[in-house]
């Protein structure tokens, strides 16, 4: 059962926490979170049975999720991957507005 988790690094001191379960190569969990000041300020992962992202302010807290609908696990991390690295701010000031 093939646990692998990792930390990537990003500009301006964010950094994605990475964490990937597969078996026989057939993903049945991840989750992918974005930390800024060791805070986690919003993450994609498969609580739930069903890949989605839970959209996080300071205050506030779990404000919604979305669901990453009719996509496999393996497509649903591949995004989260390239949505967390490329929109990191947007989410920093989306969740301190929050």
């Amino acid at each position: 059962m093939p646990k692998k988790e990792w930390i990537k690094e990003l500009p301006d001191g964010f950094r994605l926490l990475v964490f990937q379960n597969s078996f026989l190569g057939i993903w049945y969990g991840f989750s992918v979170v974005l930390i800024y000041n060791h805070e986690c300020i919003t993450r994609y992962d498969t609580a739930h049975r069903q890949a989605h992202r839970d959209v996080l302010g300071r205050s506030k807290g779990l404000i919604k999720k979305e669901w990453c609908e009719n996509i496999s696990f393996k497509e649903a991390f591949q995004y989260a991957l390239n949505d967390l690295s490329s929109n990191y701010q947007a989410y920093l000031e989306f969740y301190l507005a929050n």
